[in-house]
Protein backbone atom coordinates (compact mmCIF):
# COMPACT_ATOMS: atom_id res chain seq x y z
CA UNK A 1 0.00 0.00 0.00
CA UNK A 2 2.62 2.34 1.19
CA UNK A 3 4.21 1.54 -2.13
CA UNK A 4 1.59 1.83 -4.34
CA UNK A 5 1.26 5.59 -2.89
CA UNK A 6 5.11 6.35 -2.89
CA UNK A 7 4.29 5.33 -6.41
CA UNK A 8 1.45 7.25 -7.65
CA UNK A 9 3.04 10.67 -5.62
CA UNK A 10 6.37 10.28 -8.13
CA UNK A 11 4.00 10.00 -11.00
CA UNK A 12 2.13 13.35 -9.94
CA UNK A 13 5.24 15.21 -9.32
CA UNK A 14 6.69 14.03 -12.76
CA UNK A 15 3.31 15.71 -14.17
CA UNK A 16 3.58 18.72 -12.07
CA UNK A 17 7.25 18.79 -12.99
CA UNK A 18 6.30 18.88 -16.82
CA UNK A 19 3.54 21.69 -15.77
CA UNK A 20 6.00 23.57 -14.77
CA UNK A 21 8.73 23.04 -17.27
CA UNK A 22 5.97 24.16 -19.49
CA UNK A 23 5.37 27.39 -17.81
CA UNK A 24 8.79 28.54 -17.59
CA UNK A 25 9.13 27.59 -21.34
CA UNK A 26 6.36 30.01 -21.95
CA UNK A 27 7.35 32.74 -19.79
CA UNK A 28 11.15 32.61 -21.31
CA UNK A 29 9.07 33.44 -24.32
CA UNK A 30 10.56 37.23 -25.77
CA UNK A 31 8.31 39.28 -27.68
CA UNK A 32 9.95 40.44 -30.59
CA UNK A 33 10.49 44.71 -30.92
CA UNK A 34 10.93 45.94 -34.52
CA UNK A 35 11.33 49.33 -35.44
CA UNK A 36 11.19 51.07 -39.07
CA UNK A 37 12.89 54.63 -39.73
CA UNK A 38 12.97 56.59 -42.93
CA UNK A 39 16.57 57.80 -42.14
CA UNK A 40 17.21 60.35 -44.67
CA UNK A 41 19.39 59.79 -47.64
CA UNK A 42 23.02 60.88 -47.00
CA UNK A 43 22.63 64.78 -49.40
CA UNK A 44 25.00 67.30 -48.72
CA UNK A 45 22.69 69.95 -49.64
CA UNK A 46 20.51 69.04 -46.46
CA UNK A 47 23.11 71.54 -44.85
CA UNK A 48 22.07 71.45 -41.34
CA UNK A 49 20.87 68.52 -41.60
CA UNK A 50 23.80 66.02 -43.15
CA UNK A 51 24.21 62.71 -42.15
CA UNK A 52 27.44 63.93 -40.40
CA UNK A 53 25.70 66.04 -38.21
CA UNK A 54 23.05 64.06 -37.37
CA UNK A 55 23.99 60.02 -37.38
CA UNK A 56 24.24 59.90 -33.73
CA UNK A 57 20.66 61.26 -32.83
CA UNK A 58 19.56 59.02 -35.46
CA UNK A 59 21.24 56.24 -33.83
CA UNK A 60 20.45 57.13 -30.25
CA UNK A 61 16.78 56.71 -31.35
CA UNK A 62 17.00 53.24 -32.81
CA UNK A 63 19.26 52.63 -29.48
CA UNK A 64 16.02 53.74 -27.16
CA UNK A 65 13.52 51.53 -28.99
CA UNK A 66 15.73 48.66 -28.06
CA UNK A 67 14.82 46.62 -31.23
CA UNK A 68 15.42 43.07 -31.86
CA UNK A 69 15.08 43.86 -35.67
CA UNK A 70 14.66 46.95 -37.30
CA UNK A 71 14.43 48.28 -40.89
CA UNK A 72 15.75 51.47 -42.97
CA UNK A 73 14.73 53.16 -45.89
CA UNK A 74 16.78 55.61 -48.09
CA UNK A 75 20.04 54.60 -46.53
CA UNK A 76 22.87 54.68 -49.09
CA UNK A 77 25.96 52.83 -49.15
CA UNK A 78 27.59 54.77 -46.58
CA UNK A 79 24.94 55.01 -44.33
CA UNK A 80 24.58 51.57 -44.21
CA UNK A 81 28.07 50.86 -42.89
CA UNK A 82 27.48 53.72 -40.33
CA UNK A 83 24.67 51.88 -39.10
CA UNK A 84 26.28 48.78 -38.92
CA UNK A 85 29.49 49.78 -36.93
CA UNK A 86 27.20 52.04 -34.22
CA UNK A 87 25.50 48.03 -34.20
CA UNK A 88 27.85 45.63 -34.05
CA UNK A 89 25.87 42.90 -32.27
CA UNK A 90 23.71 43.03 -35.12
CA UNK A 91 23.39 41.43 -38.75
CA UNK A 92 22.57 43.59 -41.77
CA UNK A 93 20.75 42.36 -44.88
CA UNK A 94 20.37 44.16 -48.16
CA UNK A 95 21.45 45.67 -51.49
CA UNK A 96 21.40 49.06 -53.19
CA UNK A 97 18.04 49.31 -55.38
CA UNK A 98 20.11 50.43 -58.75
CA UNK A 99 22.25 47.33 -59.42
CA UNK A 100 21.23 44.73 -57.13
CA UNK A 101 24.67 45.71 -55.24
CA UNK A 102 26.18 48.95 -53.53
CA UNK A 103 24.50 51.63 -55.86
CA UNK A 104 21.49 53.83 -54.86
CA UNK A 105 19.39 53.30 -51.58
CA UNK A 106 19.21 50.82 -49.64
CA UNK A 107 16.36 49.66 -47.68
CA UNK A 108 18.22 47.41 -45.03
CA UNK A 109 17.25 44.92 -42.55
CA UNK A 110 19.12 44.85 -39.49
CA UNK A 111 18.40 41.87 -36.51
CA UNK A 112 20.49 40.90 -33.72
CA UNK A 113 22.41 38.13 -34.79
CA UNK A 114 22.57 36.41 -30.85
CA UNK A 115 18.44 36.04 -30.35
CA UNK A 116 18.26 35.05 -34.23
CA UNK A 117 19.41 32.68 -36.88
CA UNK A 118 18.98 33.25 -40.60
CA UNK A 119 17.75 30.85 -42.22
CA UNK A 120 16.86 32.55 -46.17
CA UNK A 121 16.70 36.24 -47.58
CA UNK A 122 16.82 38.46 -50.30
CA UNK A 123 15.53 41.25 -52.09
CA UNK A 124 13.03 41.70 -54.58
CA UNK A 125 12.32 44.83 -57.10
CA UNK A 126 9.33 46.72 -57.18
CA UNK A 127 8.71 46.48 -60.75
CA UNK A 128 7.38 43.98 -63.69
CA UNK A 129 10.27 42.08 -63.56
CA UNK A 130 11.00 41.57 -59.69
CA UNK A 131 14.18 39.52 -60.14
CA UNK A 132 15.81 42.11 -62.35
CA UNK A 133 18.05 44.13 -60.40
CA UNK A 134 17.44 48.08 -61.16
CA UNK A 135 14.38 47.47 -62.86
CA UNK A 136 11.67 50.18 -62.21
CA UNK A 137 7.84 49.19 -62.24
CA UNK A 138 5.16 51.36 -63.90
CA UNK A 139 5.04 55.12 -63.13
CA UNK A 140 7.44 55.51 -60.54
CA UNK A 141 10.15 58.18 -60.68
CA UNK A 142 12.80 55.42 -58.22
CA UNK A 143 13.68 52.25 -58.20
CA UNK A 144 12.00 50.71 -55.61
CA UNK A 145 13.13 47.17 -53.97
CA UNK A 146 11.90 44.93 -50.98
CA UNK A 147 14.14 43.28 -48.36
CA UNK A 148 13.43 39.97 -46.79
CA UNK A 149 14.57 37.72 -43.93
CA UNK A 150 13.51 34.61 -42.79
CA UNK A 151 14.98 34.65 -39.15
CA UNK A 152 14.53 31.75 -36.38
CA UNK A 153 14.18 32.93 -32.46
CA UNK A 154 16.99 31.05 -30.77
CA UNK A 155 15.45 30.23 -27.74
CA UNK A 156 12.37 29.00 -28.86
CA UNK A 157 12.69 28.04 -32.41
CA UNK A 158 9.47 29.90 -33.55
CA UNK A 159 10.01 31.31 -37.30
CA UNK A 160 9.01 34.81 -38.72
CA UNK A 161 9.64 36.67 -41.82
CA UNK A 162 10.87 40.35 -42.02
CA UNK A 163 10.26 42.86 -44.83
CA UNK A 164 11.55 46.47 -45.43
CA UNK A 165 10.07 48.38 -48.15
CA UNK A 166 10.25 52.23 -49.65
CA UNK A 167 7.32 52.82 -51.94
CA UNK A 168 7.80 55.19 -54.56
CA UNK A 169 6.57 58.95 -53.70
CA UNK A 170 5.26 59.82 -57.69
CA UNK A 171 3.75 57.27 -58.75
CA UNK A 172 0.28 56.21 -57.91
CA UNK A 173 -0.33 53.06 -60.44
CA UNK A 174 3.33 51.60 -58.89
CA UNK A 175 2.00 52.16 -55.39
CA UNK A 176 -0.85 50.64 -56.17
CA UNK A 177 0.87 47.90 -57.92
CA UNK A 178 3.66 47.65 -55.55
CA UNK A 179 0.93 47.08 -52.51
CA UNK A 180 -0.29 43.65 -54.94
CA UNK A 181 3.02 42.98 -55.65
CA UNK A 182 3.78 42.82 -51.70
CA UNK A 183 1.33 40.72 -50.62
CA UNK A 184 1.97 38.12 -53.20
CA UNK A 185 5.63 37.78 -52.51
CA UNK A 186 4.43 38.23 -48.96
CA UNK A 187 1.59 34.71 -49.02
CA UNK A 188 4.77 33.26 -51.69
CA UNK A 189 7.52 33.40 -49.28
CA UNK A 190 6.17 33.69 -45.44
CA UNK A 191 3.33 31.13 -45.99
CA UNK A 192 1.61 30.60 -42.85
CA UNK A 193 4.55 32.09 -40.83
CA UNK A 194 4.66 35.16 -38.47
CA UNK A 195 4.99 38.11 -41.19
CA UNK A 196 6.14 41.31 -40.13
CA UNK A 197 6.47 44.68 -42.94
CA UNK A 198 7.90 47.26 -42.05
CA UNK A 199 8.44 51.18 -44.53
CA UNK A 200 7.48 53.88 -45.75
CA UNK A 201 4.89 53.73 -48.33
CA UNK A 202 4.38 57.09 -49.05
CA UNK A 203 0.74 56.48 -48.13
CA UNK A 204 -2.04 57.71 -45.90
CA UNK A 205 -4.65 55.60 -44.13
CA UNK A 206 -7.17 56.38 -46.73
CA UNK A 207 -5.24 55.76 -49.83
CA UNK A 208 -5.97 52.90 -52.18
CA UNK A 209 -2.27 51.18 -51.46
CA UNK A 210 -3.28 51.18 -47.61
CA UNK A 211 -6.70 49.53 -47.93
CA UNK A 212 -5.43 47.32 -50.64
CA UNK A 213 -2.65 46.45 -47.40
CA UNK A 214 -5.57 45.92 -45.14
CA UNK A 215 -8.31 44.81 -46.65
CA UNK A 216 -9.94 42.35 -44.80
CA UNK A 217 -11.93 40.64 -47.55
CA UNK A 218 -8.42 39.40 -48.51
CA UNK A 219 -6.53 36.43 -47.01
CA UNK A 220 -3.34 37.88 -48.08
CA UNK A 221 -4.36 41.04 -46.33
CA UNK A 222 -1.79 42.36 -43.48
CA UNK A 223 -3.27 44.54 -40.30
CA UNK A 224 -1.90 47.61 -38.78
CA UNK A 225 -0.08 47.05 -35.90
CA UNK A 226 -0.77 50.60 -35.01
CA UNK A 227 -4.25 49.23 -34.65
CA UNK A 228 -3.92 46.28 -32.54
CA UNK A 229 -2.11 47.79 -29.58
CA UNK A 230 -5.41 49.37 -27.76
CA UNK A 231 -3.48 51.45 -25.42
CA UNK A 232 -1.78 53.38 -28.21
CA UNK A 233 -3.28 57.02 -27.67
CA UNK A 234 0.50 58.66 -29.37
CA UNK A 235 1.00 60.64 -32.58
CA UNK A 236 -0.57 59.56 -35.41
CA UNK A 237 1.71 61.09 -38.07
CA UNK A 238 5.21 60.16 -38.93
CA UNK A 239 6.25 62.52 -41.69
CA UNK A 240 7.02 65.89 -40.85
CA UNK A 241 10.00 66.84 -42.97
CA UNK A 242 13.14 68.21 -41.12
CA UNK A 243 11.78 71.11 -39.81
CA UNK A 244 9.26 70.54 -36.45
CA UNK A 245 6.39 72.53 -37.04
CA UNK A 246 7.50 73.31 -40.56
CA UNK A 247 4.95 71.10 -42.60
CA UNK A 248 1.91 69.47 -42.55
CA UNK A 249 2.43 66.12 -40.79
CA UNK A 250 1.09 63.05 -42.24
CA UNK A 251 1.19 58.96 -41.52
CA UNK A 252 3.13 57.46 -44.41
CA UNK A 253 5.16 54.83 -42.35
CA UNK A 254 3.58 51.65 -41.11
CA UNK A 255 4.58 48.03 -39.20
CA UNK A 256 2.09 45.70 -40.98
CA UNK A 257 1.52 42.64 -38.66
CA UNK A 258 -0.33 38.77 -40.05
CA UNK A 259 -0.62 35.63 -37.43
CA UNK A 260 0.28 37.10 -34.79
CA UNK A 261 -1.71 37.12 -31.11
CA UNK A 262 -0.24 40.21 -29.27
CA UNK A 263 0.80 44.35 -30.26
CA UNK A 264 2.07 46.09 -27.51
CA UNK A 265 4.17 49.68 -27.08
CA UNK A 266 3.85 50.79 -30.42
CA UNK A 267 5.15 54.81 -30.38
CA UNK A 268 5.90 57.08 -32.93
CA UNK A 269 9.03 58.78 -31.20
CA UNK A 270 9.01 62.84 -32.06
CA UNK A 271 12.16 63.60 -30.23
CA UNK A 272 13.81 66.96 -31.93
CA UNK A 273 16.27 69.35 -30.49
CA UNK A 274 13.77 72.14 -30.77
CA UNK A 275 14.31 73.16 -34.42
CA UNK A 276 14.90 70.10 -35.87
CA UNK A 277 14.07 66.05 -36.14
CA UNK A 278 16.92 63.96 -36.85
CA UNK A 279 15.19 63.02 -39.64
CA UNK A 280 12.06 63.96 -42.12
CA UNK A 281 10.44 61.25 -41.04
CA UNK A 282 9.64 59.60 -37.50
CA UNK A 283 10.80 56.02 -36.40
CA UNK A 284 7.83 53.97 -35.47
CA UNK A 285 8.44 50.56 -33.17
CA UNK A 286 6.03 47.74 -31.67
CA UNK A 287 6.27 44.86 -29.38
CA UNK A 288 4.96 42.10 -31.19
CA UNK A 289 4.20 38.50 -29.83
CA UNK A 290 4.65 35.89 -31.85
CA UNK A 291 2.40 33.09 -32.47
Amino acid sequence: MLFQYLRNAAILLTILAGFSDFSLAQSQTHPLTVLTYNIRYANPEDAPNTWAQRKEKVFGLIREAKPDVFGLQEALIEQVLDVRNAFSGYKFIGVGRDDGKKLGEYSPLFFNSEKYTLMESGTFWLSQTPSVPGSRGWDAACNRVVTWVHLKENTTGKPFVVFCTHFDHIGEIARRNSANLLLQALDSLAKDKTAIVLGDFNATPDSEPYQIITSTSDPKSLTDAGLIDKNYTGLQYTYCGFKVGGLPCERIDYIFVKNIYKVDSYKVNPANNGTYYPSDHLPVSARIFLE
